[in-house]
C-alpha cells in the first residue's frame, strides 16, 4: 500500500483551486458570448419586423391606391357608358329631326308648287298663234283650246258654241281673228254656209293681212259653191288670186277656176 507524500498533500488544494478558477473563467466567457448573440438575433428580428411592417404599410397603401384606381376606372366606365347612351339618344333625336325637316321641306315644296300652279293659272300667259304673240287670261286659253279640241273631234256644234262664247266674253281677245276663222269652219261643218261666210268676212274686215286671210277667202268661195252661187264663187276666187297671188290658197283658186264653167254660161242659166 502506497501513501501520499506530505508535499503532494499540500499542493492538492492549490491545484483544485486553480482548476476551479480556470473552469469558472471559461464558463463566464461562454455566458458573455451567448448574450451578445441573443442581442444580435433580437436586433435582426426587430429589424426584420420593422421592415415587414414598413413593407406591409406600403402594400396597404398600394392596395388602397389600386382600389381607388379601380373605383375611378369603374366610374369612368360608367360615365363612358352614359355618354354612349346619351350620344345614341342624341343621334336618334338628330335622325328624327332630319326626317322631320325633310318632310317639312317636301310639304313646303308641294305647297309652293301648288301655289305656283294656282298663280300660274291666274296670271296672263304669253301665246303665239298664227304668227301673232299676245297675252291671254287662263280662261281665254282654256276656252280656245277646248273649242279646237271639239272641232278636231268633229263636234262642230260644241266648237262653234265655245268660239262664240270666247269672242263674246272676251271681245278684245288676241284669239279673235283665229277664233273667227275656226268659227267659220265650224259653221261650214254644220252646213250653215251663210253664217260661215259672215265669220270669214269678219276676219277679213278686221285683219286683211292675217295669215289665215287667204284661206278665209277660199273658204268663202267654197261656201258660195255649196250654195250653188257660181258667180260669187268666181268673184271670190278671182279676188283671192288678186290680193294674195303668191299663196297656196291662190294656186288652189286658179285650179278651181279651170274647172268652173264660163261666166256667160252662168248668165244663160240665170236667164232661163
Amino acid at each position: 500500500m502506497r501513501f501520499a507524500s506530505p508535499m503532494s498533500v499540500r499542493l492538492r488544494p492549490l491545484v483544485l483551486a486553480m482548476a476551479t478558477l480556470l473552469t469558472g473563467t471559461g464558463a463566464h466567457a461562454g455566458l458573455f458570448e451567448d448574450d451578445e448573440a441573443r442581442r444580435a438575433i433580437l436586433e435582426v428580428r426587430m429589424q426584420r419586423t420593422q421592415d415587414a411592417d414598413a413593407t406591409n404599410a406600403k402594400l396597404a397603401a398600394l392596395t388602397t391606391q389600386v382600389d381607388q384606381l379601380k373605383r375611378s376606372l369603374l366610374d369612368m366606365n360608367a360615365q363612358l357608358e352614359q355618354l354612349r347612351s346619351d350620344l345614341a339618344k342624341q343621334q336618334g333625336i338628330n335622325e328624327v329631326l332630319v326626317r322631320d325637316v325633310s318632310e317639312l321641306q317636301r310639304k313646303q315644296k308641294d305647297v309652293q308648287g301648288a301655289l305656283d300652279e294656282r298663280v300660274r293659272k291666274l296670271e296672263p300667259q304669253s301665246v303665239t298663234l298664227d304668227g301673232k304673240t299676245f297675252k291671254v287670261d287662263p280662261d281665254e286659253k282654256r276656252l280656245f283650246d277646248e273649242s279646237l279640241a271639239r272641232l278636231r273631234a268633229a263636234d262642230f256644234a260644241g266648237g262653234a258654241a265655245g268660239l262664240n262664247g270666247l269672242v263674246q266674253r272676251f271681245p278684245t281677245t288676241g284669239y279673235r281673228e283665229s277664233a273667227l276663222y275656226w268659227l267659220g269652219n265650224a259653221q261650214y261643218g254644220l252646213r250653215d254656209y251663210k253664217e260661215a261666210i259672215s265669220a270669214f268676212k269678219q276676219l277679213l274686215d278686221r285683219a286683211p293681212d292675217h295669215v289665215r286671210a287667204p284661206e278665209a277667202l277660199l273658204s268663202i268661195a267654197n261656201c258660195y259653191g255649196e250654195l250653188k252661187d257660181n258667180e260669187n264663187t268666181r268673184k271670190t276666187l278671182e279676188l283671192l288670186i288678186k290680193q294674195y297671188p303668191q299663196t297656196e290658197a291662190a294656186q288652189a283658186a286658179r285650179d278651181r277656176l279651170l274647172t268652173m264653167p264660163a261666166a256667160h254660161t252662168d248668165k244663160k242659166r240665170k236667164a232661163r
